[in-house]
């Protein structure tokens, strides 16, 4: 079956005279069964239901998005058939995406696309395969394998203290209450969790889904990582001792056939996952839940539409009358600023939920460790502070946001380096694929291909990844179970999930990980913590960079002592004075955020001004530029008449992508229909004028600026 085509029956394609109803017969997916047609007039029960239709010489699916019999002025062909079952879309979320669409401008077709992805409508119209004489039926869905191997291998003292957790505190209690004021009758309310690591956001999260499926309502969780899944659905499926549906890229097809027939059929009560969970068709919705809210990876940056997962969630609250809980110990900016100022309400969670402290911040000067020890990867403390938790039984988390082994490797003959032809950047070595790989485009080579411009064949490898962090710990703690959580590491379905049960049940006693190790994972028996690089992403030219490093440093530091002992953390750095470091060492987010927010509402960047970013894309340089410079005079002349400022036109940091040279420009307005407005405007004088050459794309609210 091709890709879907979305049916927008305003543009219908109705037959007159048609006697068939929507619970005719309806073919079978082989081209045998009956044909179904819709009758004049058309039944308004039909707005969201799931069809077939024709498009050219195939039938493909389609969604009824509107009703009625305009002049079209061409010849329309029938609907073929109904989806069985009565399989549908919830009309306010056709409302959800119709506001996206707008938003994001984004095309409606596109964003239903996005949206219901085709495995969630083929299996609608091609039944299972069966060997002859066996029945097939939906398979429900379990828990991954690795989630059971996690639960099986699960020590007593884990599971003692996830029973002690059960146990709600004060801090707890009173988030609880004041979520729940909301439920009596339901409506909606954005609430900002602000909780430290470790302080028991999720059994808040728990306690409010019960009550609201009490209530007769369903509830959407959302997580920042897929990683974070099993260990989630785990505890919403024992607390609330009913089904729990994943949703996530990583499912079966077994279990992809089970979970779109129990959304189409009603019967999706609590639904978990990442960020396209945020699309997921259901209604009646009672309470939304947004972990980790400050999370990037909520943000779709690389296709259209570029939504972002948690401010979906909030149009969905408001739209189905229902309170949405953000939840995280670095909330973003943004959302702590509308928190203090009242349009959020806040929760404070500031005590660990298993009354142990906070962890003891410790940072290591690597400018006096280099004078007493040479260039070595690991510091004297943070060395000694491994090898004491290894002897007591415990566990040590190590944290390197840089894949690969080095940034680059240098000829020695005559120190060029390889670059990608196809991006601006250095092709980053891999050693464990005796590679070179371009990070942005997956473009590589041999390692040890010979150096283009003089045919050397030695080299030196320039700047510390991951990977050769991980060699250097297998020298110095020989015999310890050690692995490696990356993408590389984690590209199978599956992967991380493996590794992360492997940990957890004691196999393995260091972990050394990117930021996907800070991502709310709970390990009783880590204690020590150490951050390889604490300077890593300060000098990005992206006025988030700075919320971007304390958060993850906040984060990955939360992982230790959250249970037993007292937790130590260990930032390296060349730069002691830093004062995001020093914020850090005094688990001072509140002082981070005045200094942060000042510096924002100087440079008039959000919360004070909202942004639009417009990009040209081409594979000519000077055509880029030169389009780019007719737009921003289009997009400036009416910026000038809404209050609009607008910074560049320039090169992206990144110049170029992909064989895709980027210019880019971005207008910074009070609201976002301004913007909307001046890009409408823009695009209406410039696009005459826009070669095919080249491709222009707007993202709303952007997160990066490279």
């Amino acid at each position: 079956m091709s890709e879907p085509f979305w049916y927008d029956l305003g543009l219908a394609l109705i037959p007159s005279g048609s006697s068939a109803g929507p619970d005719a017969p309806v073919p079978d997916g082989s081209g045998s069964g009956p044909v179904t047609e819709v009758p004049a007039p058309l039944p308004a029960d039909l707005i969201g239901r799931i069809v077939q239709v024709p498009l050219m010489s195939k039938t493909v699916p389609g969604v009824v998005l509107d009703a009625g019999r305009p002049e079209l002025g061409f010849r329309t062909k029938p609907i073929k058939g109904f989806a069985p079952g009565g399989a549908r879309v919830p009309a306010g979320w056709i409302e959800l995406l119709r506001w996206l669409s707008a938003y994001y401008f984004t095309p409606l077709p596109q964003v239903f696309a996005a949206s219901l992805s085709k495995p969630a409508l083929d299996f609608l119209f091609a039944p299972v395969k069966a060997k002859a004489g066996k029945k097939v039926s939906f398979v429900p869905v379990k828990p991954d394998a690795a989630a059971k191997t996690a639960a099986a291998s699960a020590s007593a003292a884990a599971a003692t203290a996830a029973i002690r957790a059960l146990i709600v505190t004060d801090e707890q209690r009173a988030a609880i209450d004041a979520v729940e004021a909301s439920f009596t009758p339901f409506a909606f309310r954005t609430f900002l969790l602000h909780g430290i690591t470790g302080s028991g956001k999720t059994l808040v999260y728990l306690h409010l889904a019960r009550r609201a499926l009490e209530l007769g309502r369903r509830v959407l969780v959302l997580l920042p990582e897929i990683a974070l899944t099993p260990q989630t659905l785990a505890r919403f499926r024992t607390f609330l001792d009913r089904p729990v549906l994943a949703l996530h890229s990583n499912l079966s097809a077994t279990q992809r056939r089970e979970l779109w027939r129990a959304i189409y059929a009603g019967e999706a009560d609590v639904i978990v996952g990442a960020r396209s969970a945020a699309l997921c068709p259901i209604d009646n919705i009672g309470l939304i839940v947004v972990d980790e809210e400050h999370d990037g990876s909520y943000k779709q940056s690389d296709a259209s539409p570029r939504y972002n997962a948690r401010d979906l969630a909030l149009w969905r609250g408001r739209s189905e009358g229902c309170p949405v809980v953000l939840g995280s110990a670095t909330p973003s900016v943004e959302t702590y600023y509308s928190a203090t100022t009242g349009k959020y309400a806040l929760l404070e969670m500031n005590k660990r939920a298993t009354g142990s402290s906070q962890p003891r911040i410790h940072i290591v000067d690597m400018r006096e460790q280099h004078a007493l020890q040479g260039n070595l990867l690991l510091s004297i403390p943070l060395r000694e502070a491994v090898q004491k938790a290894l002897d007591g039984g415990e566990q040590a988390i190590l944290f390197l946001n840089r894949r690969g082994y080095a940034h680059r490797r240098v000829c020695k003959a005559c120190g060029a380096h390889r670059e990608c032809p196809h991006c601006i950047g250095p092709l980053v070595y891999h050693k464990s694929k005796r590679a070179l790989i371009c990070h942005y485009c997956g473009f590589n080579i041999p390692a040890d291909a010979p150096c283009q411009p003089c045919g050397g064949v030695e080299w030196l490898d320039v700047g510390r990844g991951i990977e050769k962090v991980e060699e250097y710990l297998e020298t110095i703690y020989p015999g310890v179970g050690i692995a490696r959580l990356d993408r590389d590491s984690t590209s199978a379905i599956g992967g991380a999930e493996k590794i992360l049960a492997r940990f957890k049940s004691g196999e393995l006693r260091i972990l050394l990980g990117t930021q996907m190790v800070a991502k709310g994972h709970d390990f009783p028996k880590v204690n020590v913590v150490g951050v390889v690089d604490a300077d890593s992403g300060l000098g990005l030219s992206d006025f988030r960079a700075q919320e971007r490093a304390f958060q993850l440093i906040t984060q990955v530091s939360g992982r230790a002592g959250r249970h037993q002992g007292e937790g130590a953390v260990y930032l390296q750095t060349y730069k002691p004075d830093n004062p995001l470091l020093g914020f850090a060492l005094t688990h001072d987010y509140a002082s981070f955020y005045l200094a942060e927010i000042e510096r924002r509402k100087e440079l008039e960047y959000p919360p004070f001004r909202r942004l639009l970013l417009i990009e040209i894309t081409g594979d000519e340089e000077a055509t880029v530029d030169a389009h780019m410079q007719e737009f921003a005079a289009a997009f400036r002349h009416f910026a000038d008449q809404a209050d609009v400022i607008v910074l560049g036109p320039a090169f992206a940091a990144l110049k170029k992508i992909k064989d895709q040279y980027r210019a880019q420009i971005l207008g910074k307005g009070k609201a976002p229909n301004q913007l909307q407005w001046v890009l409408n405007q823009a695009l209406e004088r410039y696009k005459p004028k826009q070669p095919q050459k080249t491709k222009l794309r707007a993202d709303m609210d952007p997160l990066s600026m490279l």
